[in-house]
């Protein structure tokens, strides 16, 4: 009895520990998703030039266009020349960084968001398939990429439970 106890715990801390693997990875697909998705419609950052700074001879609009090296948070924020001085530096020591994680994580983020796009498309109905197909057309989203989403559905490949 002890040992059949012992081995249910074992099997139990396993379902557990891999739970906690699928949700960590369904949030970092979700979150990858989401970034994306919001890249593609979000509005352009107002430009430097209708923001207001503060000088010496008083507030004055900035010349000139768009500054993406200042924090599109700080945007909002009536900032002096040398304050925006401050944040060209600041973004300019950190961007090599930023962009050296992004490359790492990008590849293997996309795949594991691929991956389970393709799964999701076993979950749906025919119909709904067919819907969400229409719905990429109209949005003019790459029929490639939709071909991709369905390989699963189209090689009758679904994971055991998935399909409806």
């Amino acid at each position: 009895m002890n040992d059949e106890l012992r081995s249910l715990g074992s099997a139990r801390t396993r379902g557990i520990a891999l739970l906690l693997v699928v949700a960590v990875a369904a949030g970092a697909a979700g979150g990858a998703i989401d970034r994306w998705w919001l890249s593609r419609a979000a509005p352009a950052p107002v430009p430097l030039d209708r923001r207001h700074v503060i000088s010496e001879g008083g507030e004055r609009t900035l010349a000139g266009g768009g500054d993406g090296d200042v924090p599109y948070s700080l945007r909002a924020v009536k900032l002096t020349p040398a304050q925006i001085e401050k944040l060209h530096a600041l973004t300019a020591r950190y961007r090599p960084a930023a962009e050296s994680l992004m490359r790492a994580f990008r590849s293997p983020v996309m795949e594991l968001n691929a991956r389970m796009q393709r799964e999701a498309m076993c979950v749906l109905t025919p119909q709904q398939r067919d819907d969400w197909v229409a719905w990429r057309k109209r949005e003019q989203l790459s029929g490639d990429e939709a071909t991709q989403m369905l390989v699963l559905v189209t090689a009758g490949r679904c994971p055991a439970g998935t399909t409806k």
